[in-house]
C-alpha cells in the first residue's frame, strides 16, 4: 500500500547534524547542531560546543549527574569531512560495540548509513580506562 503525501515534505530531505553525547547510567543523551552551524576544524566540520561546557550547562539544569565529571561515562563525538564529505563517528568502545546505540546516535543526527565509527583516545571513560572494577576482586 503506498504512502500517502506528508504535506509536500516527504521528498525534502533532512539536514545532517553533528554532535557530542554520552552514555549515561544506560541512557544516551546528544548535544548537537544543524551542519550548517557547525564550526571548521582543520579539514572537518565538528560541532561547535565541548564537552565540558555541555556537561557543565547540563549538570545546572540537571540534565546530567552533578557529582560527576563530564569524562566519568562513555561519550563521543561525530564530524564531517568538508573535502570528502563524509561523517564519522568517533565513541568510546563501550559505545562502538552496542549496535543499537550507533543506530541512534545515527538516527538523531540524520547520518548516512555510510558513516565511518572508529575510536580516540579521548574518548575512554573510566571504566575503560581503569578496567572492571568486578574484576578486581
Amino acid at each position: 500500500m503506498p504512502k500517502s503525501g506528508g504535506g509536500g515534505k516527504s521528498n525534502a530531505k533532512i539536514e545532517a547534524r553533528l554532535g557530542i553525547f554520552w552514555l549515561v547510567d544506560g541512557k544516551l543523551i546528544i548535544d548537537s547542531a544543524p551542519l550548517s552551524e557547525c564550526e571548521k576544524y582543520g579539514d572537518h566540520l565538528t560541532h561547535p560546543r565541548g564537552h565540558n561546557d555541555v556537561w557543565e550547562r547540563w549538570q545546572q539544569v540537571g540534565k546530567t549527574p552533578v557529582e560527576t565529571e563530564y569524562e566519568e561515562y562513555a561519550r563521543g563525538r561525530v564530524m564531517c569531512d568538508t573535502k570528502t564529505k563524509r561523517f564519522t563517528l568517533l565513541a568510546d568502545t563501550c559505545i562502538l560495540k552496542r549496535k543499537d546505540l550507533i543506530a541512534a546516535i545515527k538516527n538523531e543526527l540524520h547520518l548516512p548509513k555510510q558513516t565511518s565509527l572508529g575510536t580516540d583516545p579521548h574518548y575512554r571513560c573510566f571504566h575503560c580506562l581503569h578496567g572492571n572494577a568486578d574484576e578486581e576482586e
